[in-house]
């Protein structure tokens, strides 16, 4: 584990819960609970996030481009402007996500939940979709999508 991600880790246990603008490019995170924290305008590109705990995570405007987020929680995250290109979010749970103006383009969302998520002009464009869970889903052009 690098010193930054030490470092992260030790300030979060310690209640620090900003940590706006932080370069996590390419960490491993995996199985991290960062529950609650404030990670927008972050670099998180090509980082591996598997099975973290992002609930009611602030990831306004991050970048989390190629990302591993594999059967990662982000019930509750407000993703709104971040770009998500090509990330892997495959069995992810999105339940009551904000994905407002997102950029999911390319992105793997095969088995995601996006229960009550708000994806109101997200780009999904080449979004591989198969078998989501949809409930009461805002999609990008406003409509409502119930499986």
């Amino acid at each position: 584990m690098s010193r930054k991600t030490e470092d992260l880790f030790n300030r979060y246990a310690a209640g620090e819960r900003n940590f706006s603008g932080i370069s996590l490019d390419g960490k491993d995170l995996s199985e991290v609970d960062l529950s609650g924290a404030d990670l927008s305008n972050s670099g998180l590109g090509e980082a591996y996030l598997e099975e973290a705990n992002l609930e009611s995570t602030n990831l306004r405007n991050a970048h989390l481009g190629q990302a591993c987020l594999v059967k990662a929680n982000l019930r509750n995250a407000d993703l709104s402007g971040a770009n998500l290109g090509f990330s892997y979010l495959s069995a992810t749970d999105l339940t009551n996500a904000k994905l407002v103006n997102a950029y999911l383009n390319g992105a793997d969302m095969i088995g995601t939940n996006l229960t009550g998520a708000d994806l109101t002009g997200a780009d999904l464009e080449g979004a591989y979709m198969e078998q989501c869970v949809y409930s009461n889903t805002i999609m990008p052009d406003g409509s409502i999508r119930n499986s």
